[in-house]
């Protein structure tokens, strides 16, 4: 896991985003990120997804997202819809390039993504055979 870690902390710094943990959070705050101040604020007690998978969601609606003036975004396993969705499915892509999954199953357990994202992940798994 650290080698993932390091890669999206490199992919932070190229994009001049700056990644905080925050360990005074309840372990049910969300992570967040402010796109305007390219601020990722990460809550390392939160479990409802890996650090990884949440980390590279909150990268993602920095650089994929709307970046509207005084945005917050906070992170959820639940939004299925909207931009939501689509940062889980950059966040998916990224994690895949960093490390190829051994599978479907070990990917989506590995990085606590969650169950209705599977045929996602499957479709990215099958293009990059």
């Amino acid at each position: 896991m650290e080698e993932i870690l390091e890669e999206l902390e490199k992919i932070a710094r190229q994009n001049e985003i700056t990644i905080f943990d925050v360990d005074s959070l309840e372990k049910d705050t969300p992570d967040s990120s402010m796109s305007n101040n390219k601020l990722v604020l990460m809550n390392p007690a939160y479990k409802k997804s890996s650090y990884a998978f949440r980390l590279a969601h909150e990268l993602s609606h920095i650089m994929y997202g709307n970046n509207l003036p005084d945005a917050v975004y906070q992170f959820s396993p639940y939004f299925q819809r909207g931009e939501e969705y689509e940062m889980h499915k950059h966040a998916i892509d990224m994690l895949m390039e960093i490390k190829r999954p051994s599978s479907v199953q070990a990917f989506m357990e590995f990085y606590k993504i969650p169950s209705w994202l599977s045929e996602y992940v499957e479709a990215e798994y099958i293009q990059q055979v």
